[in-house]
């Protein structure tokens, strides 16, 4: 019993932080040990703050945020975990944190680039009380006097902040760099951050970083940088029909395009894939994986195109959608957090992005989160951020998850597998439309498996009659429903009003006849109807 109970022990026991293995980091100019075993983050797209501003009787939306966080996305130079949750975050100073007036707690990105821009900010680097301003905001920590460190052969200047985290750790240290003419020089400085996730104790932690990191992290020759840099092409979309041979799509500039290829530089399992609507960074490392993402640049625009017939956008929209796909369900569940560790996919509206577990062999289910979860993303900024009806975005999420796109760009709609819980079910979730219509997003995906299985098969199947069903029934006034809602929705801006206004006349209990009616008989007219057209991403 007693070496049962001791094995259990040591086996329970995690491996204290380790820094092994040198890897060269080219837009960095240094080689250096990063966390064994571990895998780099991808800092996070800035979260996004929607202002209404009034300006005597017109209303307009912005787009603010924070200026900390768009300040350590300008300092950060790369994040690493391993499997126990100790994290290594380097930063590289080149602006102090600048001071910005506004009248809200939130900055413009113009306002702060602006701030960014005042020389006053610019970082200088013989100067100890800007270096510990700077750390201080960086590892958001109130370091004391640091303690000089030996730099030995490699540095050129290191130093260590005492700080009162216990489980943190910050360094601040300089390498030792050779000018075109010989002549010894300090590079820029870094500031490394190292947050204990497992129980090591901070003084076993430091003298592993000082020992294994310090002690190795070297200058890397320019000329050694350009030839072990490890550069994933992108992959553009197909060239336009319009467009002659051979000519490559254009790519928009855009704010979040510029903040997620500097997140991943350096990042040799991350990679990017592009078309003028969509980026798309992964660290899914098979060749499956890369080919779906490839079929999604064929695909996904000629979905979205598909969203923008059937709901039209409020007004021109040019933002960029990001898409994030991790492979290991790990590092899915650290990156979304414990309230949607339970999820495959997500749209983030604060982060600006759709974040989705590759699913590996099953393609077809990652394909059909992926579609679900990109109308979502599609009607956040068609509909000028205003929130929708959760029978509308969650019925036309389900409508669009099992759209299919031919060589043409043609999309086509197929019934949903929900349809087999809704032939079982048709009394009950007949019964269920005007509750349905009433619900809020929140009541609609809690309560049981069973009550969301409902909702969500109820929401689809009243979209699909509604855009398939009515139409190929000839039952015009159920067929302008949707649109009628997206009007009332353009001018209330409440979904619940819009609802109302748009269902405002119908009689409920012919309505629930005629949708009842559909799904016994009239299925088969719904499967050929096109609620496109000849709808083509052309």
């Amino acid at each position: 019993m007693s070496a049962l109970l001791l094995l259990s022990a040591v086996c329970g026991v995690h491996a204290a932080p380790a820094f092994r293995a040198d890897r060269n980091y080219p837009d960095l100019g240094l080689r250096f040990r990063v966390l064994a075993n571990a895998q780099p983050e991808p800092l996070a797209q800035a979260k996004t703050y929607s202002y209404t501003f009034t300006r005597g009787s017109e209303s307009f939306q912005r787009d603010l945020f924070d200026p900390t966080e768009l300040w350590l996305a300008t300092q950060h130079a790369g994040q690493w975990r391993d499997a126990d949750g100790n994290v290594l975050v380097l930063g590289r100073p080149t602006h102090l944190f600048p001071v910005i007036e506004s009248k809200t707690k939130h900055v413009s990105r113009e306002m702060f680039d602006q701030a960014m821009d005042d020389p006053a900010v610019a970082f200088a680097p013989d100067n100890p009380e800007a270096l510990t301003a700077w750390v201080a905001r960086f590892a958001d920590c109130t370091p004391r006097a640091p303690e000089r460190l030996r730099t030995g052969f490699n540095l050129a200047d290191a130093l260590f902040f005492p700080v009162s985290e216990s489980s943190r750790l910050v360094y601040a240290f300089r390498v030792k760099t050779r000018g075109k003419d010989g002549a010894g020089l300090p590079s820029d400085w870094f500031c490394a951050v190292i947050r204990i996730g497992d129980s090591t104790p901070k003084a076993k932690v430091r003298q592993a970083f000082e020992t294994q990191f310090l002690a190795n992290v070297t200058w890397l020759p320019q000329s050694s940088a350009a030839v072990t840099r490890d550069v994933r092409p992108q992959t553009l979309t197909p060239v336009p029909a319009s467009g002659p041979p051979g000519t490559p799509a254009v790519i928009p500039e855009h704010p979040s395009r510029e903040a997620v290829r500097k997140s991943i530089a350096d990042m040799k399992d991350w990679w990017l894939a592009e078309t003028p609507e969509y980026l798309f960074l992964s660290d899914i490392r098979s060749s499956a994986g890369k080919v779906l993402v490839q079929e999604l640049q064929k695909t996904l625009p000629a979905l979205r195109a598909g969203f923008a017939r059937l709901v039209p956008p409020f007004k021109a929209v040019d933002e960029v959608s990001v898409l994030r796909i991790y492979e290991s369900r790990e590092a899915y569940q650290q990156y979304v957090g414990k309230a949607y560790a339970w999820s495959t996919g997500l749209w983030s509206p604060m982060r600006r992005e759709l974040v989705i577990q590759w699913q590996g062999r099953n393609r077809d289910k990652t394909l059909t989160i992926i579609r679900h979860e990109a109308f979502h993303q599609y009607l956040f900024y068609a509909s000028a951020m205003i929130e929708h009806a959760a029978w509308f975005n969650e019925g036309h999420a389900c409508f669009f998850e099992m759209a299919t796109v031919d060589a043409k760009n043609r999309v086509s709609i197929p019934e949903n597998p929900r349809v087999d819980y809704l032939m079982r079910n048709l009394d009950k979730v007949t019964r269920h439309l005007p509750k349905l219509l009433q619900t809020g997003h929140k009541e609609f995906y809690q309560g049981s498996n069973e009550q969301r299985d409902l909702n969500y098969t109820a929401a689809w199947a009243l979209v699909y009659y509604l855009r398939k069903g009515a139409p190929a029934e000839k039952e015009s006034a159920y067929a302008a429903l949707p649109d009628a809602y997206l009007q009332a929705l353009a001018q209330t801006r409440k979904a619940e009003a819009a609802t109302a206004a748009a269902f405002e006349g119908v009689n409920m209990d012919l309505f629930q006849r005629r949708f009842t009616e559909f799904w016994q008989r009239g299925r088969n007219r719904g499967q050929r109807y096109d609620p496109f057209g000849k709808l083509t991403a052309d």
